[in-house]
């Protein structure tokens, strides 16, 4: 009996050790350094509604990047709602539509 007391303090400040252990890594703050592209994209309407809508997630290039050399409205139509229906980006159908139009008018030969 006196050893299985030993082994429940042992196992109950043991645990307790752990419990604060993880909770002192909750606490730490780390960084991660990502690479910076300087993009100059082209002016243009609805250019800010681009910018707040896809550069929250992924880079210009990785937009230009997703059309394979074609351009055209029904490509960057297919391009954004394809990130609204397949991934889940939160852009409402207001905001496509000006991204949409964005993208044609300065992306699309």
């Amino acid at each position: 009996m006196k050893v299985f007391k030993v082994f429940s303090i042992s196992a109950l400040i043991f645990s307790t050790f752990l419990v604060g252990s993880s909770k002192a890594q909750d606490n730490e703050v780390y960084s991660i350094n990502l690479p910076y592209y300087d993009w100059k994209m082209k002016e243009g309407k609805y250019k800010l509604v681009f910018e707040q809508n896809c550069l929250m997630c992924h880079s210009p290039g990785y937009v230009f990047g997703q059309s394979k050399g074609k351009t055209g409205k029904d490509m960057w139509r297919t391009v954004v709602y394809q990130m609204i229906n397949e991934f889940k980006a939160p852009i409402s159908k207001d905001d496509a539509e000006k991204i949409i139009q964005y993208l044609n008018e300065n992306y699309s030969n």
